[in-house]
């Protein structure tokens, strides 16, 4: 018998999974025919053999926990959508860089994003918190998932106005902003020497994480941008990645620049 194709939201509904804690990602996918293994997997975090109704996920059993999570969650997006394309070996590099489009590893991500963090959960939790780094952390760390996933989960389920962006030394891989700023602003494709993501990337700051007000224009590509400020709140995620995320804790800033009063 074939296994009929489900979108991550229905496989819990029909589960009846309604906490985080309830969220078994390895159970899950043994019931939709897919089995995980963990073995250390060199420079792929996951990858899927399947064929008919049974298939094998094995996952880096060097990486984190929540990694291992959203691993399983994204060979479990290509189980249930791309059967008949098999196999798939995915590294976290290709996980974290593909979150727009219609290709198949993002597909397979935004997947593993609603398995992890149902919208409706997760907008419950998020619901009126500071747009913050610190926030994404406790979020990730109730859903168990990864920081990158829930950073942009957070921005398209926040109260507040909100970018999530990702630069390596070659420049911006990709941003995403909430329903206030998405296609209005934009961020430079280059980082500014005096954002806090170009110090970390660079070694001048202690530790992996930093956060504080900068001008706008540090971030954003607009002309009347250092009339305001931004808050930034960025991490290394891993020795050559930075993640930033933006805050609009003024939102006048939005109005004037983009003619939107809201």
């Amino acid at each position: 018998m074939a296994i009929e194709k489900k979108g991550a939201a229905e496989l819990l509904d029909e589960l009846g999974i309604t906490r985080p804690d309830e969220i078994d990602v390895e159970a899950i996918a043994a019931y939709c025919g897919a089995y995980v293994v963990y073995a250390p997997l060199g420079s792929a975090d996951a990858r899927i053999v399947g064929s008919g109704t049974k298939a094998v996920i094995t996952i880096n059993s060097n990486a984190i926990p929540s990694r291992q999570r959203f691993s399983i969650g994204h060979e479990l997006g290509h189980w249930m959508w791309d059967r008949g394309k098999m196999a798939f070996s995915c590294s976290a590099e290709l996980q974290d860089g593909r979150w727009s489009g219609t290709d198949k590893e993002a597909r397979a991500n935004r997947f593993a994003s609603e398995l992890l963090m149902p919208s409706a959960m997760f907008k419950e939790r998020a619901s009126k918190r500071d747009a913050t780094l610190e926030t994404v952390s406790d979020l990730a760390n109730q859903f168990q998932s990864s920081l990158t996933a829930t950073a942009i989960r957070f921005v398209e389920h926040g109260s507040f106005p909100c970018m999530a962006v990702l630069h390596s030394p070659s420049g911006r891989e990709w941003f995403f902003g909430s329903k206030e700023v998405d296609g209005k602003l934009w961020p430079h494709k280059q980082l500014d020497e005096y954002s806090f993501a170009h110090d970390l990337l660079r070694g001048k700051i202690k530790g992996p994480r930093t956060t504080g007000l900068v001008d706008a224009d540090t971030w954003i590509n607009h002309p009347r941008a250092s009339h305001y400020e931004l808050f930034e709140s960025s991490v290394l995620i891993s020795s050559d990645r930075a993640l930033t995320l933006l805050w609009w804790k003024n939102e006048k800033m939005i109005a004037d620049l983009i003619g939107d009063h809201y």
